[in-house]
């Protein structure tokens, strides 16, 4: 079968859905995740727990007239995340992962004066990111996202270099079961996020095996440009059909929820 543009669809994960049980760590940060994404997209919550509740709804937040633009999509998802960082880790990062000098606007302005009045440094001057950055970003990932995405664990970057994580079987991935989402509500957002941050990260999603590979300090590709990210829908995505809708009926143009 095609989908909506007439490409090829992809096949779908050829293994068996697992059980995502959520301990109460991960369920009250799924929780408070889906509260910062409310308050930011005004997209109600549902009634469904954990991350059965998110992707569904960030499914309908990409099907209304605002969330079908994949930009708007992308920026609310890194917004979501920044809150999630709270305001200290995002400059203790930047600095002491990405090496930049901190820059009035985005860093506390204590910070900024102490950086160039104190230690005479360039605002917003980048000297990384850090050599031991992708590495000990790799080890404390899984713990971080894990909640989101499910288990991983450590391996090397898609370049052969140290500082990578694959993620066993991304539960995202599989609840969404939608490229789309996939795209514009985890990958794109996670890689501008690091790359904010300082360090550069490539995702790469295996929808055969639903298994995911981030490789922190490796410069993420374009879609377009990678041959690693498949043309055409899934072919048991339940997104298709509303958004072929939508694009008949002119919402958002030729960038409608695109998944490339």
């Amino acid at each position: 079968g095609v989908d909506y543009l007439g490409r090829e669809l992809v096949p779908d994960c050829t293994l068996q859905p697992e059980p995502d049980p959520e301990n109460p760590a991960e369920a009250l940060l799924l929780t408070i995740t889906r509260n910062i994404y409310s308050s930011i997209t005004g997209t109600p919550r549902l009634t469904d727990k954990g991350i059965v509740g998110l992707v569904e709804e960030m499914r309908n937040y990409m099907l209304s007239p605002e969330g079908a633009d994949p930009a708007i999509q992308q920026s609310n998802l890194v917004k979501t995340l920044y809150v999630l960082m709270t305001p200290i880790l995002p400059p203790f990062y930047r600095i002491f992962m990405g090496w930049k000098v901190p820059t009035s606007g985005i860093d506390p302005d204590w910070l900024v004066t102490f950086a160039t009045k104190k230690l005479k440094l360039e605002e917003g001057k980048t000297y990384g990111p850090a050599f031991y950055a992708p590495l000990f970003t790799s080890i404390v990932a899984p713990y971080a996202f894990g909640f989101l995405v499910g288990p991983a664990r450590v391996n090397l970057r898609s370049d052969g270099q140290y500082g990578g994580i694959v993620v066993n079987k991304c539960k995202f991935l599989q609840q969404s079961g939608c490229k789309g989402m996939c795209l514009h509500s985890c990958k794109l957002p996670a890689e501008q996020l690091f790359d904010d941050l300082g360090l550069p990260l490539r995702v790469i999603p295996n929808f055969d095996t639903q298994e995911c590979q981030w490789s922190f300090g490796e410069v993420s590709v374009s879609v377009e440009e990678d041959g690693d990210w498949p043309q055409g829908c899934l072919s048991g995505c339940g997104t298709r059909e509303a958004v072929g809708k939508m694009r008949r009926n002119g919402v958002k143009g030729g960038e409608l929820a695109n998944c490339y």
